[in-house]
């Protein structure tokens, strides 16, 4: 039986509460008895690696470009504060660097957190003004990520929810707050996700993309899924 794995991401928010552990766990054992509807084989598929995720925090709004960086791929994206994004199926060393995009003094942080403990966090308030972070000797940015498969998961801002992020092998229960990038480090097959938000959640927007192409849209909520086609 496969236990997902979890990671919490933290922001300005308060720590989450049990509630949602509640569901985290609810999530997993959903998981174990095959009933999520992915097109893996959910029932017995290993446990997942621990997953690494990069914040990216501060003034709200504040615009930067950032390149995030495992032992074996890297993405390069553009964006506002905040951002969270996680890596399935990442394997160490880890390295974040962003540059903001604006002559003002706004606060830009980067941390990284692995097993749900925050390893590095850098800031900067100078204008245009660049911050790193790494682990485990994550130096050197590796080669872009080939496939490129990320999913961005926006909603109301801070809003809490988990997810179930798989391929045909490996499932991994994410718990984050929108927005949200995932991204999945090469996958073995076709990618699926279904999000999980609170009663009051309000609405999911789903973007899938491939290599740069949306490849899967949706918007719903509380609860949506996205899978790739």
């Amino acid at each position: 039986m496969r236990v997902g794995v979890k990671v919490a991401m933290r922001n300005s928010m308060p720590a989450w509460s049990l509630r949602a552990l509640g569901v985290v766990l609810l999530l997993s054992a959903a998981a174990c008895n095959n009933q999520t509807g992915f097109s893996g084989s959910v029932g017995s598929t290993p446990n997942g690696t621990k997953l690494t995720a990069y914040n990216i925090l501060g003034d709200v709004g504040t615009p930067f470009t950032a390149t995030v960086s495992d032992a074996r791929s890297s993405w390069t994206l553009q964006g506002n504060v905040p951002l969270n994004i996680v890596i399935c199926n990442n394997d160490l060393p880890a390295r974040v660097i962003a540059t903001k995009t604006t002559s003002n003094s706004s606060l830009l942080s980067v941390e990284i957190i692995i097993a749900n403990h925050v390893s590095q966090l850098q800031s900067t308030n100078a204008p245009f003004g660049t911050v790193s972070a790494q682990v485990q000797g994550g130096t050197v940015i590796a080669a872009p990520a080939d496939p490129d498969l990320r999913i961005f998961a926006a909603g109301p801002l801070n809003k809490h929810f988990t997810a179930l992020v798989e391929d045909i092998d490996t499932g991994f229960v994410i718990d984050a707050r929108a927005p949200c990038l995932i991204l999945f480090d090469q996958p073995n097959g076709k990618v699926d996700a279904t999000f999980y938000g609170s009663t009051d959640f309000g609405t999911f927007t789903l973007n899938m993309t491939l290599a740069g192409q949306v490849v899967a849209t949706v918007t719903k909520g509380p609860n949506a899924t996205i899978r790739e086609p």
